[in-house]
C-alpha cells in the first residue's frame, strides 16, 4: 500500500509572482489572513549562497469568528497559522498545505479541532477556485 503524501498539493498555470497575487486575493476574500510570510528561497540565498527557484511559507490565520474555539487551547498554536508553501515550478506554481487533522487527535480539545479543520478546509476552496489539485507523484 503506497503511503499518503502529508500534504495536499495543488498547480497553478500562473508565474511564480502571479500566483501569489491570486492566492492572497482567494485568501482575503475568504477572511483569511495572512499573519506573515517567510521567503524561503532568499534565506538559502543569503545564507548558504545558492539559487534556488522562488519559494516562500506563507502563514494563514484562521478567520477571527473561529478565533474564541482556539483560544483555550495551548496546542492549537503549534498548528495555527497554518504554513501554505508556495514555490515555482517552470511556468507553473506549486502550492502545498499540510491534511486535515485526525478526529482521533488525543492532544487537541475537541472544539480546537474542528475549528482548526473548518479553517483548513477554507483554506482548500481558496485555493481551489485558482488551482488543480497536482496528480500523486508528479
Amino acid at each position: 500500500m503506497a503511503a499518503v503524501p502529508a500534504t495536499v498539493t495543488y498547480l497553478i498555470a500562473e508565474p511564480f509572482q502571479e500566483a501569489i497575487k491570486s492566492l492572497r486575493k482567494v485568501l482575503s476574500a475568504r477572511h483569511l489572513e495572512i499573519a506573515g510570510g517567510f521567503d524561503v528561497s532568499a534565506r538559502i540565498r543569503q545564507k548558504l549562497f545558492i539559487g534556488t527557484n522562488p519559494c516562500i511559507v506563507l502563514f494563514v490565520s484562521p478567520p477571527r469568528s473561529l478565533g474564541a474555539a482556539l483560544e483555550g487551547d495551548h496546542c492549537a498554536a503549534a498548528i495555527a497559522p497554518f504554513h501554505v508553501v508556495v514555490s515555482e515550478r517552470g511556468r507553473q506554481t506549486e502550492i502545498h498545505v499540510l491534511r486535515t487533522l485526525s478526529g482521533d487527535s488525543r492532544t487537541l480539545e475537541p472544539l480546537s479541532l474542528a475549528a482548526l479543520n473548518e479553517a483548513h478546509s477554507e483554506i482548500l476552496r481558496a485555493i481551489e477556485s485558482i488551482a488543480m489539485p497536482a496528480a500523486m507523484g508528479a
